[in-house]
C-alpha cells in the first residue's frame, strides 16, 4: 500500500516513485521504476469525493450536529492556482438542495433557498449547524457546489470550474413511540377441523423505531379451540413469536376438530415501552354440504324410464372430503333406480355427472314418485331429502291465450292436442280436470244445436276435434286490464301412466267488437214466423245493416212453403267461439232468417236461462194478435156498410181491366208457391241463404166457387180508405221467377 505523505506541500497534485528489480538467481532484471501519481482530481476507493474532506455527519433523531472543516473542507481547491495567487482567493460553499428532514444553520441564520451561500472560513472559524426535524427518517442529505471566489469581489457562482458535491447526514433512530396496531379487526376463519395461517392481513403492528423482528408477541391466554404453530412443525404449540414471522407467513392456527370459535390474548411490545395486550378472536366455519341442484325429474308420458345426472340432483361441500354419497332412505313404491343393468339404494356424486343413474317406473297406474335420501361425506350429512319424480303429459298445450271476459271459448286442436299420446297408443286420449278455472267452467252442449250448456269434468281429444268442449268466462274485471287463470287435469290413455298437465290464459275485459272478432263458428240457423210484427226484437238488432261489424250477414226473406225445412244447415263456419243471436222480423205472410256473430255468448247464455226472455215476447205477440183481430172486425163492419162495390165482375177484373189490375193483392187465404231452380248437389249445398227477396203472384184459392167466391168478395170490396194502399201495376219477373 502507498500513502502519501505531507499533503499540504505538493499542491493539487503530484508525482511520486519508486525502483524495483526483480532476480532469481541466477537470472536478474535490470531496474524498474513504479510511478506513482498524486492528485485530488482522481477519485479515492474508500469515498465518492475530491474535496480535502466529506465526510458527512451523524446526529440523533431530532437533535443537531456541528459541521465544521473537518467534515467538509475544500481548501484543496486553492492548489490549483499558483502558491502566490492562492493569497488572493477564498472557496466559498452554495446549498444548491436543502435537506429534506432538517435544516443549516449559519450563525444566525437558516440557509434557504434566497440565502444559500457559506465560506470555508465560516466552516473553519465557527461551522454551521444541521438540524434534525424529529421525524423517524434515518437520513438525510443537502448538495451544494464548491468554488474559488476573489476576496475583492462579492461572492458569485461562475459558470465554470465549479464541483457539485454531496454531503450525507445519518439519523440515529430513538425509541420514543410505542408499537402501533395497524389491523382493525384482529379476527380469523378456520374451517372446522382445519389449519389456516395468521398472516399480516389479521395481525399487524408496526413501530417505526424498530424493526418487525424486535416487534415480539406472546400468548398470555391459549385458544380454547385450537393452538398456535410454526409452519416448519404444527404438531408444536408456540407461545413467542415476532412480527417478522407474522409477515412471513410463519404462523399458524391448527382448530382441534371442535364447532364453537375460540379467542386467545396475546401481548406485543418493542422491549422499551409497555406492551400492548389485546384479543384476537378465531372463528370457525362448519363443515357444510349443500345441495345446489334440487329439479324435479320429469318422465315423459309414455316412457318408463328416465336418466338422473347433476342437473337434477348435486352438491357441493367445503370439507377435506370431496366424495359424496347419496343413500335412498325410504323404498320406492312404484319404480327403482338403476346403475347399468344392477338396481341400486346408493350411488356417488360421480354416477350423475357421469349419466349412469336412471329411474325405471314400473306401476304404469301413477303419475309420481316420490325419491327421500340423504347425502354424506366423511366429515358431514344432510338427511331429510326429497327428490320428486313426475309424469309430464304428452300434449300440446296453447301459450298467451287470451278470451275475452263473458264469453264461451270453443277448444280446438291447436289448444289442447294430444294427438301424438292417441298415435301412440292407439286410444282416444281422456281429459280428467281435477282444479275447475277460477273464473269459468268447462262445459259442453247439451244437445245438438243447442243454446243451453252443461258443466263436464271429463273430454277426450275426439270432443275437442270435433268442437264440443267449451269454456265458458264470466267473472268480475272491475278495475282490471288482465286476469290470469287456469286448470288442471289429468290425461289418461291405453297403456300409459297418467300424467297431470296444466291449461293457463288470460281473461281480458269485455269488448263486443274483440269478441266478435273470435266469432268465426255459428249453430245451424233457426227460421220463426211472425204475423205482422214489424218491430224488431233485441236479436234483430245486432243483426241489422246498422251494425258495422263485417261479420255481420244481412237479413233476407223467403216464402213460408216447407218451414220445418232448413236449406242453409251446412253453409255455418268453423270457429274457436260460440256466440249466437237468433232474431226474427217481416211482414204477412214472410218468414225471416237473420244470423248474428255480434252478440257474445254471455248474452245468449243470459236469455237461455231467463224465463223473461221467453214470457215477454209471447205476451207481446198475443197482444198484437188481439189488436189485428179487433181492426180486422172493425174493418169488415165497415164494408157491409158500403152500398156500391168497387168492383163488380171478378173475372173482368182479373182478365181484362187494367185499372182493375191495381186492386189485386195478395190474399191471406190463398197459399203461395216458391218455384226453386233444380241444382246439384255442390251448388245446393252451396246456395246463398240471404238470396234476393223473390216477388210473388196470386192466385185464386182452390175449393168450392162458392166459397172461392166468398173470399174473393171479401177482400174485393174494400173501402176508398183501403185503395190507396193496393198495388197499382203487375210485379215484373226478375231472374229465376216464373209465373205459376
Amino acid at each position: 500500500m502507498y500513502e502519501h505523505l505531507q499533503a499540504e506541500s505538493v499542491g493539487w497534485s503530484a508525482e511520486d516513485f519508486f525502483t524495483f528489480t526483480v532476480f532469481s538467481p541466477p537470472s536478474a532484471l535490470d531496474l524498474q521504476v513504479f510511478h506513482i501519481v498524486i492528485s485530488y482530481g482522481i477519485t479515492r476507493h474508500d469515498r465518492n469525493s475530491r474535496l480535502l474532506a466529506n465526510t458527512g455527519a451523524i446526529v440523533q433523531e431530532g437533535g443537531r450536529v456541528l459541521i465544521n472543516k473537518t467534515n467538509l473542507d475544500a481548501s484543496n481547491l486553492l492548489f490549483k492556482l499558483p502558491e502566490i495567487q492562492r493569497s488572493m482567493y477564498e472557496v466559498w460553499y452554495q446549498v444548491v438542495s436543502l435537506p429534506q428532514h432538517g435544516m443549516i444553520v449559519v450563525g444566525e441564520r437558516n440557509v434557504t433557498k434566497e440565502k444559500p451561500n457559506f465560506s470555508q472560513y465560516i466552516l473553519n472559524k465557527y461551522g454551521i449547524v444541521y438540524v434534525h426535524d424529529n421525524s423517524e427518517s434515518l437520513t438525510d442529505n443537502f448538495t451544494f457546489t464548491v468554488w474559488l471566489n476573489l476576496k475583492s469581489k462579492s461572492a458569485t457562482k461562475p459558470h465554470s470550474e465549479v464541483s457539485e458535491e454531496m454531503f450525507n447526514i445519518t439519523v440515529v433512530p430513538v425509541n420514543d413511540q410505542p408499537p402501533e396496531l395497524k389491523t382493525k379487526r384482529l379476527h380469523l376463519k378456520v374451517l372446522q377441523g382445519d389449519v389456516s395461517v395468521l398472516g399480516s392481513e389479521n395481525l399487524k403492528v408496526e413501530d417505526l423505531d424498530n424493526s418487525p423482528d424486535e416487534l415480539k408477541y406472546t400468548v398470555v391466554s391459549n385458544p380454547n379451540n385450537g393452538y398456535l404453530a410454526m409452519k416448519s412443525n404444527l404438531s408444536v404449540s408456540v407461545k413467542d413469536f415476532t412480527q417478522a414471522d407474522v409477515d412471513g407467513d410463519k404462523i399458524w392456527f391448527v382448530q382441534d376438530g371442535s364447532s364453537s370459535s375460540g379467542v386467545f390474548y396475546f401481548s406485543v411490545t418493542d422491549g422499551k415501552h409497555r406492551p400492548l395486550y389485546k384479543l384476537f378472536s378465531l372463528e370457525v366455519i362448519p363443515i357444510s354440504l349443500v345441495l345446489v341442484n334440487l329439479t324435479n325429474v320429469v318422465l315423459l308420458q309414455g316412457q318408463t324410464s328416465v336418466a338422473i345426472t347433476n342437473v337434477q340432483l348435486s352438491a357441493v361441500t367445503n370439507g377435506k372430503s370431496t366424495a359424496i354419497m347419496y343413500e335412498i332412505t325410504q323404498p320406492l313404491k312404484y319404480g327403482h333406480l338403476m346403475i347399468g343393468n344392477e338396481k341400486v339404494t346408493k350411488f356417488k356424486q360421480a354416477d350423475l355427472y357421469s349419466g349412469r343413474l336412471s329411474y325405471h317406473l314400473t306401476n304404469l297406474s301413477v303419475s309420481r314418485e316420490v325419491l327421500e335420501f340423504m347425502l354424506f361425506t366423511a366429515e358431514g350429512n344432510l338427511t331429510g331429502q326429497v327428490l320428486n319424480i313426475t309424469v309430464k303429459p304428452l300434449v300440446q298445450v296453447a301459450d298467451d291465450m287470451q278470451i275475452p271476459n263473458q264469453a264461451v271459448y270453443k277448444f280446438r286442436s291447436s289448444d289442447l292436442d294430444a294427438s301424438e299420446l292417441g298415435n301412440l297408443t292407439n286410444s282416444n286420449p281422456r281429459f280428467e280436470v281435477i282444479v275447475p278455472p277460477s273464473h269459468g267452467r268447462i262445459v259442453k252442449r247439451r244437445f245438438v244445436n243447442d243454446t243451453a250448456l252443461e258443466d263436464i269434468q271429463t273430454f277426450t281429444q275426439s270432443d275437442i276435434d270435433s268442437g264440443g268442449v267449451l269454456l265458458d268466462v264470466d267473472t268480475n274485471m272491475t278495475g282490471l286490464n288482465l286476469l290470469h287463470d287456469s286448470f288442471s287435469f289429468v290425461l289418461r290413455a291405453d297403456g300409459v301412466q297418467p300424467a297431470v298437465g296444466c291449461f293457463r290464459y288470460s281473461v281480458t275485459p269485455h269488448s263486443p267488437p274483440l269478441a266478435q272478432g273470435f266469432l268465426t263458428e255459428v249453430p245451424p240457423v233457426t227460421s220463426t214466423t211472425t204475423s205482422k210484427i214489424h218491430s224488431t226484437s233485441k236479436y234483430e238488432a245486432l243483426g241489422s245493416p246498422q251494425n258495422k261489424d263485417p261479420t255481420v250477414a244481412p237479413q233476407k226473406t223467403r216464402p213460408t212453403m216447407w218451414p220445418e225445412r232448413n236449406r242453409w244447415e251446412n253453409l255455418h263456419e268453423e270457429g274457436p267461439l260460440l256466440n249466437l243471436a237468433m232474431g226474427t222480423s217481416g211482414s204477412l205472410g214472410t218468414k225471416t232468417i237473420t244470423q248474428v256473430n255480434g252478440r257474445s255468448a254471455r248474452e245468449q247464455a243470459a236469455e237461455s236461462t231467463n224465463p223473461w226472455y221467453i214470457i215477454v215476447p209471447l205476451v207481446l205477440v198475443s197482444v198484437v194478435l188481439i189488436v189485428a183481430v179487433f181492426t180486422a172486425c172493425i174493418l169488415l163492419m165497415c164494408q157491409k156498410k158500403k152500398t156500391k162495390p168497387l168492383v163488380k165482375n171478378q173475372t173482368d177484373a182479373v182478365t181484362t181491366s187494367p185499372d182493375h189490375s191495381r186492386s189485386l193483392e195478395r190474399s191471406l187465404t190463398v197459399p203461395s208457391v216458391t218455384v226453386t231452380p233444380l241444382l246439384k248437389g255442390v251448388e245446393r249445398n252451396t246456395a246463398s241463404a240471404f238470396s234476393t227477396a223473390r216477388h210473388e203472384e196470386l192466385l185464386p184459392a182452390v175449393g168450392s166457387p162458392a166459397v172461392g167466391r166468398a173470399l174473393q168478395n171479401s177482400w174485393l170490396n174494400l173501402g176508398p180508405d183501403m185503395i190507396q194502399y193496393c198495388r197499382k201495376t203487375n210485379p215484373t219477373l226478375k231472374r229465376n221467377q216464373y209465373w205459376v
